[in-house]
């Protein structure tokens, strides 16, 4: 049987999940009607980076995916991305469900995803993530965090991932810069850090990026890269 252990960074986890399900408590509230929303988005990069470390072996991804949204907060949705051969699978399908809502200006958002691998076996795990976000003046940011409990798919131990966003459009212009710094430590890593910083620039439905990547891990496919990426939301 699992054991489950409080540690400081798992109650971060449990702090911000805990903030959102207060929330969800105060604003719930039935409805008559449920108007169901559905978007679509995909993208071509240079390197499928995932929390600094690539999974393409710096090659190009082809990535998309669709979500199913209520008017409630309740919403459902699948991504997936090509990637560098991983026990018999070329493709990452990850699949997730959570409420997300605003309550006093700051946007909540929890819920679960599971990561799988078409056509391998035993490499499905489970993570479940929470994040509270908002503006300060035209600055954009958000805290986040991730818990994959203790699974056998990932080596029979668990894994915690925190981090913090922050977004600014460059005066009225089209670019917009982001940044992104996190800490993991568990079965993914050992007191790793990753960081990004990122331009982009918008236009209609379309955004062009260009992002530099680095983790403080010392092997090949975490080093410093610089990644290109076009995107499109519909």
């Amino acid at each position: 049987m699992p054991t489950f252990t409080l540690s400081p960074h798992k109650f971060i986890l449990v702090a911000v999940a805990a903030a959102s399900l207060i929330t969800i408590s105060q604003n719930a509230s039935a409805a008559e009607d449920t108007a169901i929303s559905f978007s679509a988005n995909a993208a071509v990069v240079s390197d499928y980076r995932f929390r600094g470390v690539s999974l393409s072996n710096k090659d190009f991804a082809i990535q998309g995916g669709f979500d199913i949204t209520s008017d409630t907060g309740f919403y459902v949705g699948t991504w997936g991305s090509s990637i560098e051969q991983y026990e018999g699978s070329e493709l990452e399908l990850d699949i997730y469900g959570g409420y997300a809502t605003t309550f006093n200006d700051l946007d909540f958002d929890i819920g679960i995803l599971a990561y799988t691998y078409p056509g391998s076996a035993d490499t499905t795990y489970w993570e479940a993530y929470s994040s509270v976000g908002g503006t300060m003046g035209k600055l954009g940011w958000t805290l986040g965090a991730a818990y994959a409990f203790e699974q056998s798919s990932i080596g029979g131990a668990d894994n915690i991932y925190l981090y913090a966003d922050l977004t600014a459009p460059i005066g009225d212009s089209p670019f917009s810069l982001a940044s992104h710094f996190a800490y993991e430590d568990g079965a993914f890593g050992d007191d790793k850090l990753d960081w990004t910083l990122g331009l982009s620039y918008d236009h209609a439905k379309f955004s062009l990026g260009v992002a530099y990547v680095d983790t403080n891990v010392d092997s090949e496919i975490s080093d410093a890269g610089v990644i290109v990426s076009l995107s499109s939301a519909f």
